[in-house]
């Protein structure tokens, strides 16, 4: 029998601005490569047998209330990235118009913190295992890329006051 395999989609969300929507994790799921504390772009992991688009509009409605209406997603892929073994997870690219930051979330929320950022300074936070390699990819315009391996982040958490909420 063949081991399950988890999977999951991820978003780069840009501003008109070049900048990047970042958020932090309040939750801990070590087997998906995040602590709490940590940041990321948004990710939200599939049901068994749901396809890319439907995890796309529940990662947009769950990580990224009240925005959902001015977002659009762009297709194709950027690409596949196997973030922790048996996890691989799907980015993808969108825009939102308007510079607003999501909706405060609930006191239930695995995220939060939502800011913008630009892509180089998001990637000297302490991200979530895979993030940064997708950060990189988006800011290098790769496409069609399938990344085997993801380095694990660094013990240490970066000053987070590099973070700046809205416009």
């Amino acid at each position: 029998m063949l081991p399950h395999r988890t999977r999951g989609v991820a978003l780069v969300v840009e501003n008109p601005h070049g900048e990047i929507i970042i958020l932090q994790e309040f939750e801990t799921k070590s087997r998906l490569g995040k602590y709490a504390g940590m940041f990321s772009i948004p990710m939200e992991t599939s049901y068994p047998g749901e396809d890319d688009r439907s995890a796309l509009g529940r990662l947009i409605a769950e990580e990224l209330p009240g925005v959902g209406a001015h977002i659009e997603v762009w297709h194709p892929r950027i690409g596949v990235y196997r973030i922790v073994p048996r996890v691989w997870v799907s980015l993808y690219r969108a825009r939102l118009e308007r510079v607003s930051l999501p909706a405060a979330a609930s006191t239930r929320a695995e995220v939060g913190n939502h800011a913008w950022l630009t892509p180089q300074k998001a990637v000297t936070l302490w991200l979530r295992q895979g993030a940064r390699e997708m950060l990189s990819d988006c800011l290098h315009g790769r496409h069609g890329v399938v990344c085997r391996r993801c380095a694990p982040p660094p013990p240490v958490t970066p000053d987070p006051s590099l973070l700046r909420r809205g416009p």
